[in-house]
């Protein structure tokens, strides 16, 4: 029987496809750069000392960072609750002097600066007011879009190969267990 070359033949397939996903090699390898995210502040012009919603769109990875002299601290950006991008709260310094300043978002290990994202207002004004919408409470019906809604995507490519890689290891110990100790793999 080929039993043998056969396992040979999976480990190399196992092995090829490991170190195409660890080198990122492949589709990607000649891909141009993607564009800088981009940054939307709210409120556009806030006082010393105020929190700002930070919201990332155009940006490939689950989280990013970003960086303002005008920030208390570096805004660490998870994935919004609702809508699309990356969300995170910034509060701003309550020494910042008014005007613009730049920010610099760090997204799949790049960062990307962005000028004049911020605008820091005089100290005693008021940010504009934002309306308030009523709670979604449902009123019979379900709230929210449910668990079809865009955050409910499939495995991506470096998990469907991770699996692969699993299964092929694992029909390679059971050709391996399956041989008999004595080099006999003929039926008795």
């Amino acid at each position: 029987m080929r039993t043998r070359p056969l396992a040979q033949r999976t480990a190399t397939v196992a092995v090829a496809l490991a170190t195409l996903s660890l080198t990122g090699t492949g589709a990607a390898a000649g891909a141009t750069p993607a564009p800088a995210p981009a940054l939307e502040v709210h409120p556009a012009t806030a006082p010393p000392g105020t929190e700002v919603d930070l919201t990332v769109t155009g940006c490939p990875a689950g989280t990013a960072r970003a960086l303002s002299d005008a920030f208390v601290a570096p805004a660490d950006l998870a994935p919004a609750p609702r809508g699309t991008g990356l969300f995170a709260e910034a509060r701003l310094r309550s020494g910042a002097a008014p005007g613009p300043y730049a920010v610099t978002v760090s997204c799949a290990g790049r960062a990307h600066a962005l000028p004049e994202a911020v605008r820091v207002g005089e100290p005693g004004d008021r940010p504009a007011a934002t309306p308030t919408a009523p709670v979604s409470a449902g009123g019979g019906g379900a709230p929210g879009s449910g668990a079809a809604g865009p955050e409910a995507t499939g495995p991506g490519l470096r998990q469907v190969v991770v699996g692969l890689l699993l299964t092929c290891a694992a029909g390679l110990v059971v050709v391996l267990r399956a041989r008999r100790p004595d080099g006999d793999r003929s039926p008795s």
